[in-house]
Order: C-alpha cells, then structure tokens, then sequence
C-alpha cells in the first residue's frame, strides 16, 4: 500500500464507496429476485442484468483499488532470489509493464465505447445504452494506471518496494 496526498484519499474513498454501494445494491436485487422466483414465481428480467453489470463494474473498480493495496495475485517466486535494488528494479518493470497493459486496456475501450454508441446498441431488458457498461473497462483502466504511477512514483522516490498483502489459501 502506498502513501498518497488527500486527492488520493479522496479517489481512494470514492472508489470504496462505489464499490460497497454497488454490491449493496446487487445483493439486494439478488436477494429480493430469488425471493420473487420461488416464492411467488415472479421472476424479474431486469435483475439478472443489472446484477451482471454491476458486477462488471465492481470487477473493473475493484481492480485499481487492488493495484493501490498491492493485493492483485502475483508470482514473487523471482523476487525471493532478489534483493534490494534488484527488488526495486523488478517492481517498477512490472509496474511499468502493468501501465503499458492498462493504456492498452483504455484505450480499446474507448474504441468500444465509441462503437457501441454510434451503433446505438442498448440492453435488453433494462434499455439502457450499452457504452454505459463498457465504460467501466476505461475507467477502471485509468484509475488503475493512476494508482500504478503514484506507485511507481513512490518506489523510485523512496527505494523501497511497498509491502503487499498477502493471502494464506
């Protein structure tokens, strides 16, 4: 995890909130859809839609916010073999790298973006324009870039590789 100013704060709480409102909101749809289903057979179209796009939202969000913790899944097999400045020098290649993808990343979503609105493509059963759901692909690609750069900022600032989570399975 990685220090930041208060508008990293700020996009830090941003993002967690998103995140928690948009799950509440999915589990709640969830929850009351399978109410619905088997319980009165009233099944909701509408739900299971706006249950997977708000997933994909939550996957796109969640990702950055991973990337500003330091909990993506990563191999540090190699770094075990490595220290100091070599541990540095790896983390910001991967760092670099993972920012060369995210650009990427951005940048064909924006073409998606771009091709789904002028198309006019909507959902169908929530009648909403499909680019809104693609655009989770962008943002999350640019917030994800920011939190890499303020990263790699840091590591080249201070020398040191941010601790990260780690996960027993």
């Amino acid at each position: 995890m990685f220090k930041g100013g208060v508008k990293v704060k700020t996009l830090a709480r941003i993002e967690e909130a998103f995140i928690a409102i948009t799950l509440l909101v999915v589990t709640t749809v969830l929850f009351v859809n399978i109410v619905l289903r088997y319980g009165f057979s009233a099944n909701r179209s509408w739900a299971e839609e706006l249950i997977r796009y708000g997933m994909i939202w939550i996957a796109f969000v969640g990702g950055a916010v991973c990337f500003r913790r330091g909990a993506h899944v990563g191999v540090d097999f190699i770094l075990s073999f490595v220290k100091g400045r070599g541990q540095l020098l790896i983390g910001i290649l991967v760092n670099v790298a993972s920012i060369i993808f995210m650009g990427f990343l951005f940048k064909y979503g924006m073409d998606l973006i771009i091709f789904t609105q002028g198309t006019g493509q909507i959902t169908p059963s929530l009648q909403i324009p499909l680019f809104y759901i693609y655009l989770a692909i962008p943002v999350g690609a640019a917030l994800s870039i920011i939190h890499l750069t303020i990263m790699t900022v840091q590591m080249m600032r201070t020398g040191e590789v941010p601790a990260t989570q780690n996960v027993e399975l």
